[in-house]
């Protein structure tokens, strides 16, 4: 029995020191992953520093891109109410060039109509001078 003991106590401390054996190299594997992680996220670390402070100089250029751009509309504000004075003072122009072309083309209808108007005067006028004489000419029976 003694045999089958030292047998059993031989399997058990070989089976042992194969498991610490795979648990060894279990955690050498770890280590170097691990060794391997803490190298990238230096790395990361080192391009976040250099693309926060690309950022920090890009905000800094948008700032000052804004200030100028605030500055030169600023400046552009007289100009943008004189074009819009240019515009009404245009567009004054347009209704009163509007309104005397209007009274031209009234004017030249009224030229054009004057004869006919001639026409029409001289026949009142005769007509009514006609009547005039044709009473006179009754009266002038009568008595």
């Amino acid at each position: 029995m003694i045999p089958f003991i030292s047998i059993a106590t031989l399997l058990v401390t070989i089976g042992f020191a194969l498991i610490c054996i795979y648990i060894a190299k279990l955690l050498l594997q770890i280590s170097r992953l691990l060794k391997t992680i803490g190298t990238t996220v230096s790395q990361v670390e080192g391009q976040l520093d250099g693309t926060i402070a690309e950022t920090e100089q890009l905000m800094d250029s948008v700032e000052m891109t804004t200030t100028d751009v605030e500055e030169k509309l600023v400046a552009l504000t007289p100009v943008f109410h004189s074009v819009n004075e240019v515009g009404i003072a245009t567009t004054n122009f347009t209704e009163t060039v509007h309104s005397y072309a209007e009274k031209l083309a009234e004017d030249q209808m009224i030229e054009r109509t004057k004869p006919f108007i001639r026409i029409i005067q001289w026949n009142e006028f005769r007509t009514a001078l006609q009547e005039s004489w044709e009473r006179g000419k009754k009266a002038a029976n009568h008595s």
